[in-house]
C-alpha cells in the first residue's frame, strides 16, 4: 500500500502536470501522507481480555483507569520489549495514584497504586493470547479474583515485572480502557 501512495505522490503530485500553481507539495506533507496510511490497526485474533472491577472502590478505580491511560496507545516494533514498570513508573500521589488494597508477602495492605496489577494482568492475558514472547511475570503472593489462577502477573515498581517482546513482524499497538466497571485490553496489529 505505501508504494502505492508513493507512486501515486510520484506521478500526480510531484510531476508538472500535478502541481498546482508551480509549486511542489513539501516532503513533510507526503510523509504525513504516507504515515496516515500506515496506520491503521486491526485486532489481533484472540488477543484480548475483559476484567470486571468495582467502581465503588474508589481509590482502586483511579490508580486502575490512570494505569490503563498510561499503556494505551503504546506501540511496539518488531522485537522490541514492553515493560510494565517502565512505562507506567512509579506510583505517585503527583500523578493522581491513591492508597488501595496491595499484597504484600500474602498479606492485605495498603500501598499506593494498589489496583494496578489488574491493568499488568489482562495485559499479560492478552500479550500472551496474542503470541508475544513472556520474558518476565510473576505470579501474586495470594490468589486475585479477576483473572484465573495462574493467569495473573504481579508488578512492583522497583521489583517484579511484567515484561513481554514483539516477536511478530510488524508493530503491536496496545488498546486499554477502563469503563463501567469493566477493563478491557487488546493488542493490534499496526499496518
Amino acid at each position: 500500500m505505501k508504494k502505492f501512495i508513493w507512486l501515486f505522490i510520484g506521478l500526480f503530485v510531484f510531476s508538472s502536470c500535478g502541481t498546482a500553481g508551480g509549486g511542489i507539495i513539501e516532503s513533510s506533507l507526503a510523509t504525513t501522507l504516507i504515515d496516515a496510511v500506515g496506520t491503521q490497526s486491526v485486532p489481533i485474533d484472540g488477543a484480548s481480555l475483559t476484567t470486571d472491577y468495582n467502581e465503588k472502590v474508589k481509590n482502586r478505580t483511579t490508580n486502575l483507569v490512570i494505569a490503563t491511560k498510561t499503556i494505551n496507545g503504546v506501540t511496539l516494533q518488531p522485537d522490541d520489549t514492553f515493560s510494565f514498570n517502565e512505562t507506567i513508573g512509579k506510583t505517585t500521589w503527583a500523578k493522581g495514584y491513591r492508597p488501595a488494597k496491595i499484597f504484600v508477602r500474602g498479606k492485605e495492605e495498603e500501598g499506593m497504586g494498589g489496583g494496578i496489577c489488574q491493568v499488568s494482568s489482562t495485559l499479560y492475558n492478552a500479550a500472551d493470547f496474542g503470541g508475544m514472547e513472556i520474558v518476565e511475570r510473576h505470579p501474586h503472593s495470594k490468589k486475585v479474583g479477576y483473572v484465573k489462577e495462574g493467569r495473573d502477573a504481579a508488578t512492583s515498581y522497583g521489583g517484579v515485572d511484567l515484561k513481554f517482546k514483539n516477536v511478530l513482524d510488524y508493530p503491536v499497538k496496545i488498546v486499554a480502557q477502563a469503563t463501567g466497571g469493566k477493563l478491557t485490553v487488546a493488542l493490534e496489529a499496526v499496518r
